[in-house]
C-alpha cells in the first residue's frame, strides 16, 4: 500500500476497529486523531473540551491534520468532525484514499451506548438521538463528497470490511 487511507465517518461507525486491522493487515502504521489530540493536550476529549470547548478541540484537531498531509503509508482514523476542517482536506486527498465509514443510526445508537460516558461528551447538549440525526444530516454531504468509496460497516463485520477497502484501495492505486 502506498500512501496514506483515511477513515471518515461519524463516531460508531468502526473507524478505530477497521483502522487498526486494516494497519496490521497492510503492515503499516495506524494513527487515530482523536488519539493525538488526546496526547498533545494530555487530557481526554472530554477534559479538552470542558477546558477549551469544541473550538478549542477542532484548532487542535486541524494541526493534526495538517501534519497528516505529507504521511505515507498509514492508515487514519479521524474524528467524526474532521470532516469539518473543509480548508485541510484538499492537500489531504492529494495523497491519500478517503474511505466513508457508514451505519444505521440504529447501530450507532447501540455502539455508541456501550462507549463509556467520558469518552464522547455531547456536541450540543441534546439528546442523543436529536443530537446524532441533526449531525449527521450536517456531514453527511461533507462525507459524501471527500470520500473515494463507501463502506457500511452496520452490514460487514470489521474483518469483511477490511478485506473490502483493501480490494477497492488497490484498484483505486493501480
Amino acid at each position: 500500500m502506498n500512501g496514506l487511507i483515511i477513515l471518515i465517518g461519524f463516531r460508531g461507525t468502526g473507524k478505530t476497529t477497521v483502522g487498526e486491522l486494516l494497519a496490521r493487515r497492510c503492515g503499516c502504521a495506524f494513527v487515530d486523531t482523536d488519539q493525538c489530540i488526546c496526547q498533545l493536550k494530555g487530557a481526554s476529549v472530554t477534559t479538552i473540551v470542558q477546558r477549551e470547548g469544541w473550538e478549542g478541540f477542532r484548532r487542535c484537531e486541524e494541526e493534526v491534520l495538517r501534519d497528516l498531509v505529507e504521511a505515507t503509508g498509514s492508515v487514519v482514523a479521524t474524528g467524526g468532525g474532521a470532516v469539518l476542517h473543509r480548508q485541510v482536506w484538499p492537500e489531504l486527498k492529494k495523497n491519500a484514499t478517503i474511505v466513508w465509514l457508514t451505519a444505521d443510526m440504529s447501530i450507532l445508537m447501540q455502539r455508541i451506548g456501550r462507549d463509556a460516558p467520558d469518552n464522547r461528551p455531547s456536541l450540543s447538549g441534546q439528546g442523543v438521538v436529536e443530537e446524532m440525526a441533526r449531525i449527521l444530516e450536517e456531514r453527511e454531504p461533507l462525507y459524501r463528497e471527500l470520500a473515494d468509496f463507501s463502506v457500511d460497516t452496520g452490514r460487514l463485520p470489521a474483518a469483511e470490511a477490511v478485506d473490502y477497502i483493501v480490494a477497492k484501495v488497490a484498484k483505486i492505486q493501480q
